[in-house]
């Protein structure tokens, strides 16, 4: 099984903060018998961050994203994958007031 990760955030790309996360995967991967072919930073932008996980999807079994899922407007992680897959991202009205 080939696998991916894909970090997202330009805080990675400018250096504000250690990307521990892929270091973590890799080796729980590694653990479980799951060759990681592919490691990539991408910064919140919709378009890059498409990109990556389009090239992610067409060469990779497995893709695991880490960061791009707060409450700010630069978090796009749910719109890439629905970009990605040809969907609209909404919110379920009952699901979020259950919480």
């Amino acid at each position: 099984m080939r696998a991916e990760i894909i970090c997202i955030g330009s805080e990675l790309l400018l250096g504000d903060i250690a990307d521990t996360n892929t270091q973590y995967l890799a080796r729980r991967l590694s653990a479980l018998g799951i060759d990681l072919f592919y490691s990539t930073a991408v910064g919140d932008n919709l378009v890059r961050l498409v990109e990556c996980l389009r090239r992610g999807f067409e060469r990779s079994d497995l893709i695991l994203t880490s960061g791009g899922l707060g409450p700010t407007e630069d978090d796009l992680t749910r719109e890439g994958i629905a970009a990605l897959v040809g969907e609209t991202p909404a919110v379920d009205e009952s699901l979020a007031t259950a919480l």
